[in-house]
């Protein structure tokens, strides 16, 4: 008897579902272009078959699909709408779209996935998208899929410099601003001739030729000049004695100052002391004070002992200038007897 009883809820329940389908199977309310097939599940439904593709395109032809309201955002060149639904005639509709969340409901879209496309149309992205014309998409001959993915356009961009045209590979400005810095505003050859496309900093090549003749001898517009006492009292350029292959080791010429001949080839604290290059001392090997320094020079009619080497160009005592008190004597004799003495 229980059997029967069940059995007859069951027909029941069959038969109002027939006759009833909107109101005993509905999920929700259609929206409001659908508004007419609210008691008509089997406009759209077939029984225990789901949605047939067929029934959607009996009113939706994919040629139309989106031209009257498709968002702009994926529109091309004049906002154009990008219709796309024919590319996807394989595909079930409701793998994208559904119903039945109220009459003021747009028609849901699940979320668009490319990989509903088939492997050819992937891969020519511009059967859909409009290419980039900002200028770095002018220069590229690869397909986008080279740099970008299908899951968004700026996520995990992977650029190379070799998918740039020829003629344009060398043409950095045209995407990237040259640098203001003193030293760029300088060079007057490419950024290809220091940098490489790996990275900005990495392995760069500097080479002083590519500065502009007027800068060249200009070090100071590039490097600081250094602080200690010996350079601060120069007013030599930098390239008196140093070259641009590299600072160390300096080709400084002492002998414009003093000879270092003899025993004057000593150590530079010898003469320079606590380091400071602007002054000298002789005391410490020559007589030791100034009083006997002093008494010595008179003999020879000499009171101005505050500057030795105006008068001793070197460690040779017959090369003493004699051309007045406190006078180095002529530059070019003391050469000539130095030359003379290393010929004998």
């Amino acid at each position: 008897m229980r059997k029967l009883i069940l059995l007859g809820i069951i027909a029941g329940v069959v038969l109002l579902m027939i006759k009833y389908p909107h109101t005993m199977l509905s999920p929700g309310e259609l929206i409001q272009g659908h508004q007419d097939l609210n008691n008509n599940c089997f406009a759209c439904h077939a029984p225990f078959g789901g949605i047939d593709n067929d029934k959607c395109i009996a009113c939706h032809k994919l040629a139309e699909i989106g031209k009257a309201d498709l968002n702009t955002a994926m529109a091309g060149a004049e906002n154009t709408p990008v219709l796309f639904h024919e590319k996807l005639a394989s595909q079930s509709c409701t793998a994208c779209h559904t119903d039945h969340d109220g009459i003021d409901a747009q028609m849901q879209n699940k979320g668009f996935k490319h990989a509903l496309l088939s492997e050819n149309i992937i891969q020519n992205c511009v059967s859909c998208h409009q290419k980039p014309i900002d200028n770095l998409h002018k220069q590229l001959t690869s397909n986008c899929v080279s740099c970008h993915n299908t899951e968004g356009w700026k996520s995990d961009v992977k650029f190379n410099h070799e998918m740039l045209a020829a003629a344009e590979k060398d043409n950095c400005v045209s995407c990237h601003q040259k640098p203001v810095d003193n030293l760029h505003k300088q060079l007057t050859s490419n950024c290809v001739s220091c940098h490489n496309t790996e990275g900005w900093k990495s392995g760069v090549k500097f080479n002083h030729d590519m500065l502009a003749v007027a800068d060249r001898g200009n070090c100071a517009s590039c490097h600081q000049k250094p602080k200690d006492t010996f350079h601060q009292g120069l007013k030599d350029q930098c390239s008196t004695c140093h070259s641009t292959e590299k600072w160390m080791p300096a080709n400084f010429e002492h002998d414009q100052y003093f000879v270092l001949d003899g025993d004057h080839n000593a150590s530079c604290n010898t003469c320079h002391k606590n380091n400071n290059y602007s002054t000298y001392t002789c005391y410490g090997c020559h007589e030791h004070t100034v009083s006997n320094i002093l008494s010595e020079h008179r003999e020879e009619g000499i009171s101005n002992i505050n500057n030795c080497v105006a008068c001793h160009r070197s460690g040779d005592e017959d090369d003493a200038g004699r051309g007045g008190e406190g006078n180095g004597g002529n530059k070019s004799d003391r050469k000539k007897n130095k030359r003379d003495d290393d010929d004998d």
